[in-house]
């Protein structure tokens, strides 16, 4: 396998030990500041909320942390902590590229030529690409000659399973989200559920399906997509001149795709003048991060004690303190603060789930600590 570039030794690939610590505490104010009341793991205090840095990607354990409180009792006036400094390596990536028709297929090929490059040159381990747009035709479309996602057969083919997939689809801005919604059956075999998932929007002009319904439909399809980086390729600015766009086709408004790429860590670049080189090296850098794991399983608690869910709080320490996360009802309410956690059921949940902001800050730690607090009063986001 051939050296990472300096782009990959930014995101370097750490292991830390895991440690499972289990302290009992008593929380003076709802916003977490804890006083240690005895325990193995310390005094914990001055705990406060924290902004996330947006980055992206998530936890790469292999299988779900376990919560494990032990055998203890639980008064009702303590919390019970878990403690993990979990292993940080890169997992496996599945990239869907979604192309509308009206972007020129001449003036985007480099674009995609580059981006096989890449991937033979090993700067993505262990890839599956699904390109989803019309082949070459009136224009627009695409099909990728270059090795190793191209197979030399352009304009008419470039399938190469397992690790590129072309559904020919011809994508109309409008319809953009629907229509990947709508063609699943055919590129969602190419899924892994290990795998982090990365959409990579190029467009003139927002879908009219509302981001957050079609976030909510991918993950009903597929639960793995709740590990989702969106990347935008856009115009910036309505009306703005585009020249990479077909005769007559103008620039639309894009507020929906940059509100998603944000929120969920990804690269934001103008289609209009764009850069391939800042481009490609912010897209590697969110592909290469790695984090703590963002699923936790909640396990059963102790003999004669009553799990609460209105009672559960989530702090991590990256080495500047501990700071707690807040809770949020849901994963479309993700969008609408810094930081936030939720259950994947509310009424009866098994999993704490982290918003996707909260995994791409989790992204940039190269060592840190979660811990979930059983038996306080939960912080609500803010």
């Amino acid at each position: 396998m051939t050296s990472r570039n300096h782009l990959l030794a930014a995101s370097t690939l750490m292991c830390g030990m895991l440690a499972l610590l289990v302290s009992g505490c008593t929380v003076t104010r709802d916003a977490g500041a804890l006083t240690g009341s005895g325990g193995s793991s310390g005094e914990h205090e001055g705990t406060s909320s924290t902004g996330a840095n947006q980055a992206d990607s998530e936890g790469t354990t292999e299988d779900t942390e376990k919560l494990d409180f032990g055998t203890f009792d639980l008064p009702n006036d303590e919390c019970v902590s878990v403690a993990q400094t979990t292993m940080i390596e890169e997992g496996p990536s599945d990239i869907i590229i979604v192309v509308d028709h009206t972007v020129s297929h001449n003036l985007q090929e480099a674009t995609f030529r580059n981006f096989s490059q890449l991937i033979g040159n090993d700067d993505v381990e262990d890839v599956r690409v699904v390109m989803v747009a019309g082949y070459p035709s009136e224009g627009g479309g695409v099909c990728i000659d270059e090795a190793p996602l191209g197979t030399g057969e352009c304009p008419s083919n470039d399938n190469n399973p397992p690790m590129y997939l072309h559904v020919d689809e011809q994508i109309q801005a409008s319809t953009l989200l629907s229509q990947v919604l709508d063609t699943h059956d055919t590129w969602g075999p190419q899924m892994r559920s290990d795998a982090w998932k990365h959409i990579w929007v190029v467009s003139s002009a927002d879908a009219s399906m509302p981001t957050d319904a079609f976030v909510a439909a991918l993950e009903d399809l597929d639960a793995s997509f709740e590990r989702l980086t969106v990347h935008a390729m856009v115009p910036l600015v309505a009306g703005a001149d585009c020249s990479i766009l077909l005769p007559g086709t103008q620039a639309g408004a894009t507020d929906n795709y940059v509100a998603l790429a944000t929120a969920t860590g990804g690269v934001v670049e103008s289609l209009c003048n764009y850069n391939l080189k800042v481009l490609f090296t912010e897209m590697l850098d969110k592909i290469h991060e790695v984090a703590l794991s963002c699923t936790y399983e909640i396990p059963a608690p102790p003999d004669d004690q009553v799990f609460d869910r209105e009672r559960v709080n989530v702090d991590y320490d990256d080495g500047f303190g501990l700071q707690t996360i807040g809770h949020v009802d849901g994963a479309s309410d993700c969008l609408s603060v810094t930081n936030g956690w939720y259950y994947d059921d509310p009424s009866v949940p098994s999993q704490i789930l982290m918003c996707p902001q909260t995994c791409a800050r989790f992204g940039t730690l190269q060592e840190a600590s979660i811990e979930i607090r059983f038996g306080c009063a939960t912080v609500p986001a803010g």
